[in-house]
């Protein structure tokens, strides 16, 4: 009987205990967290929910999402509580409907003090029931990031010493992957989000800045290098240079600015003046060849003034690549210092164009010098092209009875002739009803071989003009024997003195 009345005693005490008021909020569901608009937005490995400094200029914007139930009455309003870190910043009471703009409350600016705080609201309804919202962490970092060892000097990474013995020079850029690497010291508590802001400056602190670098997780555990590359420096420009950086971290504090690192640079671009062509015409810059005047060799000419360094190579380009003739060489003609021949069959290829001609220098395969180009014009070729000669024409006539079934044609030599060009020949003239007839092809794309260029076309008697074409020409007529040829591979064509003989019985 004592056994029943003490459990009847703990069941009272229990029904007691959730009866009152601020029981009943253990078991109530959480209302949804507050927003922050001026919060970063996450980024792996970095703080969580960080807010800016410049949000801490000013008091700090909270929004209250609706709660789901709501209905305040005169006389029995609704009462919404802001709290940070558990002390009331700001409150907002309602015997009417809420409306959006009610919802919008604020923490104080002299609250917002560096480290981490905790936002959270509570809702009292017309029934004087208590509602509890989810907490919302916000860190504030009011912390500048602090500097490395030898006040944060950057230390160049490859090849200190020949930095410090020789400066900041081409050769070097050249030879380092066209940049200057360095390293920035440790520092304390690298975060992702982290900016390292570098500056390559003509005077101390000038604040010419330079770029920068965002890091990442990964950044915050292996070193931190900042390369400057080539053409920064050439932009820059010679002579004492000053070169560090700045850290500033996610919510905007700035570190001091270390001591910089001082370089002396001579990186300027190198003297790499205008080449020189023998037998042209014209200023510097645009050149004329006459093709119908070239004595071979035609020399290209680097001038003495280029700098070009003892284990570096010199390259003359003749064109471009893709263009037909293009050709390219490190070859001294016969062992004049700086002067490079053209073959003739790349010249004849260039005929009746205007191409560019320039050297380049090449120390490795990371990085090339080209020198500024020259325009050059090389003319057509028009003089001592031979004529074709068919054979049975006498005194600009052939007669078809005198002729074989198979006859003959030959074309002599001409000047630039060399193996690969091509040659067309065709026949055409008037039929007998007086309509034109269909072209007699005799070659077409002939690539001209080794022994044509000794001894001429059709030596070996194997190009000829059919009699069974030429039966059906218009007797007492003229017909035409062409030529052309092409320098290049069918790129462009030269016609040469055609032969047009009267074809007679």
């Amino acid at each position: 009987m004592s056994q029943m009345s003490d459990n009847e005693s703990l069941l009272n005490k229990l029904l007691k205990w959730l009866l009152k008021p601020w029981s009943k909020l253990l078991f109530k569901e959480l209302l949804e967290a507050v927003t922050v608009t001026d919060l970063l937005d996450d980024i792996p490995g970095g703080d969580i929910n960080l807010l800016p400094i410049s949000a801490t200029e000013k008091d700090l914007e909270v929004i209250v999402p609706m709660w789901p139930v709501s209905d305040p009455r005169p006389g029995r309003p609704e009462l919404l509580k802001l709290l940070w870190d558990e002390v009331e910043v700001d409150q907002g009471s309602w015997e009417a409907p809420v409306q959006p703009g009610d919802l919008i409350l604020s923490v104080p600016k002299d609250k917002l003090t560096d480290g981490p705080h905790v936002l959270r609201y509570e809702v009292t309804n017309a029934n004087l029931d208590t509602s509890l919202s989810k907490t919302l962490e916000v860190l504030i970092d009011l912390q500048a990031p602090v500097l490395g060892a030898g006040q944060g000097l950057l230390t160049v990474v490859e090849d200190p010493e020949e930095i410090e013995r020789d400066g900041l020079t081409e050769r070097y850029l050249r030879n380092h992957d066209q940049r200057l690497r360095t390293q920035v010291p440790g520092y304390i508590t690298p975060k992702a989000g982290d900016t390292v802001i570098y500056y390559w400056d003509t005077e101390p602190f000038a604040e010419m800045e330079a770029g920068e670098h965002e890091l990442t997780f990964e950044d915050t555990i292996r070193p931190v290098y900042i390369d400057f590359p080539g053409a920064l420096v050439l932009e820059r420009g010679d002579g004492d240079r000053y070169v560090y950086y700045a850290i500033k971290d996610r919510a905007g504090n700035i570190s001091v600015f270390p001591r910089p690192l001082k370089l002396s640079v001579s990186a300027g671009l190198r003297a790499l003046p205008l080449l020189s062509i023998e037998q042209t015409t014209g200023d510097q810059e645009n050149l004329h060849l006459a093709l119908n005047d070239l004595a071979p060799p035609l020399l290209i000419k680097v001038p003495a003034e280029a700098v070009v360094y003892p284990d570096e190579t010199l390259r003359v380009e003749w064109g471009q690549p893709g263009d037909p003739g293009y050709y390219s060489t490190s070859t001294e003609y016969q062992g004049r210092s700086r002067q490079f021949e053209i073959p003739e069959d790349k010249v004849a290829a260039q005929g009746a164009t205007t191409i560019q001609v320039s050297y380049v220098v090449s120390g490795d395969k990371r990085h090339d010098y080209p020198s500024p180009p020259v325009g050059l014009t090389v003319g057509s070729l028009s003089r001592g092209l031979p004529v074709v000669q068919l054979a049975g024409v006498r005194n600009g006539i052939f007669k078809l009875s005198d002729a074989d079934e198979r006859n003959r044609v030959t074309l002599g030599t001409w000047k630039f002739m060399a193996e690969g060009q091509w040659v067309d020949i065709w026949v055409t003239g008037t039929l007998s009803n007086g309509q034109e007839a269909e072209p007699h092809q005799v070659l077409k794309n002939y690539a001209i071989e080794a022994d044509d260029v000794e001894n001429g076309i059709g030596a070996r008697n194997d190009v000829v003009v059919l009699k069974s074409y030429l039966s059906t020409l218009l007797l007492n007529n003229p017909f035409t024997v062409h030529v052309n040829v092409s320098f290049n591979q069918g790129y462009s064509w030269v016609k040469f003195p055609e032969m047009r003989p009267q074809l007679q019985s």
